[in-house]
């Protein structure tokens, strides 16, 4: 039985029709733009992506009679939605950071890192961090909007409700999304009854959290599809980048960047975050790494003055030059430094960027890019670092996302810190092969062996 994957990002919509570990045929689509000061409670985005999906598996499936179904989602992200599956709230991401907002001189970051559920919040894997369900839940209780509501409520990360509206039933929530809440027990495996009360006072009603092999079958049009739980998009790009074991480093270079490994034991640390993987495993991970985002920044700025003088260049050749990468700074000028720090990062507690060190004749388009690659690679090992890695360890290392694809200066600086490595790959497709691996562990040939086992 072929598999039909489908990966929701924050930008793009990608999906795949994949037999034997190859793609068959492969769509990418433009995700619906969430709009500014938009109101939580019209499903208008939630809505436009669900059509996008559909038509999506459609259009992969042709003439497929059967097929299996995996889907990755972004992750920190959710929606509340009543029994019958209609939406109460559009998609809230993890970019709405309501949790420091104040209802009553009080936000939900505060509420939530009280030392009272110090405990609980260490149990998530993860730190506390404006953004995550969790403190917008919260902030979505404190404002009363929950409150009127007389019917049963439920809550769904992305993946899991787009599940929901295609079956007409409610799936199972798979770790690596239930984690991404913050309202996860990562240590016993079940959502964290403590946190739930804090955050909504048991006025939501939650899906069950599987073990990730649970199959839901439905018909979509005339194709009998088997689903199987929605899982993190993060983690399914390290399982189609091959991470398997302990001396392997992964750097995910794209629009954010993280840096991850699997763990062998539950060590929790201010550090990094612990995050379910598959076959019972778990990752350390270190995410908000400044990346593309950051970059975009200094594309902004480029296109903005492009603009402004009635130049028609593409975003493609702005990009272009921007991965040349051609210092031309004179040997007795200073060299440029930059800050990648534009919003909230893991590697410094600004929110706000910086260059300088410029001299007079330095600051050239090819000195500013160098400065923000060696930036982002010393950003990146040093975030491993705080993970524990001792770098001789390290064997192998996968790049993965845009970014690391594209800039292979990158990649060169990283590994140049890692003195016993004897595998350095970069992967193509690394969620949608991701979500076949995943189907193939679950449904393949290989039957239910699990193949970390």
């Amino acid at each position: 039985m072929n598999t039909i994957a489908v990966d929701c990002g924050a930008s793009f919509i990608k999906g795949a029709l994949l037999s034997e570990g190859q793609i068959c045929r492969k769509i990418k689509r433009q995700a619906p733009g969430i709009p500014k000061n938009r109101d939580l409670f019209s499903a208008c985005w939630i809505n436009s992506l669900l059509d996008l999906v559909r038509n999506m598996i459609l259009e992969l499936g042709g003439s497929e009679r059967e097929a299996v179904l995996c889907i990755s989602n972004e992750m920190h992200g959710f929606l509340l939605a009543y029994a019958d599956g209609t939406p109460l709230t559009d998609y809230i991401s993890w970019q709405e950071e309501l949790g420091a907002v104040e209802v009553d001189g009080q936000s939900s970051l505060s509420i939530l890192g009280s030392r009272e559920l110090n405990r609980e919040i260490c149990r998530t894997g993860m730190n506390l961090r404006n953004g995550l369900p969790s403190c917008n839940l919260l902030y979505l209780h404190r404002t009363g909007a929950l409150k009127k509501c007389t019917k049963q409520i439920y809550f769904y990360t992305l993946g899991d409700f787009i599940l929901r509206s295609l079956s007409g039933k409610n799936p199972v929530c798979h770790p690596t999304n239930a984690a991404a809440s913050g309202l996860y027990d990562i240590v016993s495996g079940t959502w964290n009854r403590k946190l739930m009360q804090a955050a909504c006072a048991d006025h939501i009603s939650f899906i069950s959290v599987g073990r990730g092999c649970e199959r839901l079958s439905f018909q979509l049009e005339n194709m009998t599809l088997c689903a199987f739980p929605a899982v993190g998009d993060q983690q399914a790009a390290l399982l189609g980048s091959g991470l398997s074991d302990e001396k392997t480093l992964s750097f995910n270079l794209g629009t954010g960047a993280q840096v991850s490994m699997l763990a062998g034991d539950l060590v929790f640390s201010k550090e990094y975050q612990i995050r379910p993987y598959f076959g019972g495993r778990s990752i350390k991970t270190v995410p908000h790494i400044p990346s593309g985002r950051a970059l975009n920044v200094y594309f902004r700025f480029v296109k903005d003055l492009l603009d402004r003088i009635g130049a028609d260049v593409a975003d493609d050749d702005i990009w272009k030059v921007f991965m040349q990468q051609e210092p031309q700074r004179a040997a007795a000028a200073p060299e440029i430094k930059c800050d990648l720090s534009f919003f909230d990062n893991a590697v410094t507690d600004n929110r706000t960027g910086s260059i300088y060190n410029i001299g007079e004749y330095d600051f050239t388009i090819g000195n500013l890019m160098s400065a923000a690659v060696k930036q982002m690679a010393e950003n990146a090992v040093l975030c491993a670092q705080r993970m524990g890695v001792r770098q001789e360890n390290i064997a192998r290392i996968i790049f993965s996302g845009g970014i690391a694809r594209r800039f292979e200066a990158v990649r060169n600086q990283i590994v140049g810190n890692y003195p016993n490595v004897q595998q350095c790959e970069v992967a193509e497709d690394e969620t949608l092969m991701g979500l076949y691996r995943y189907s193939e562990m679950l449904f393949g040939e290989r039957g239910k062996k699990n193949e970390f086992e």
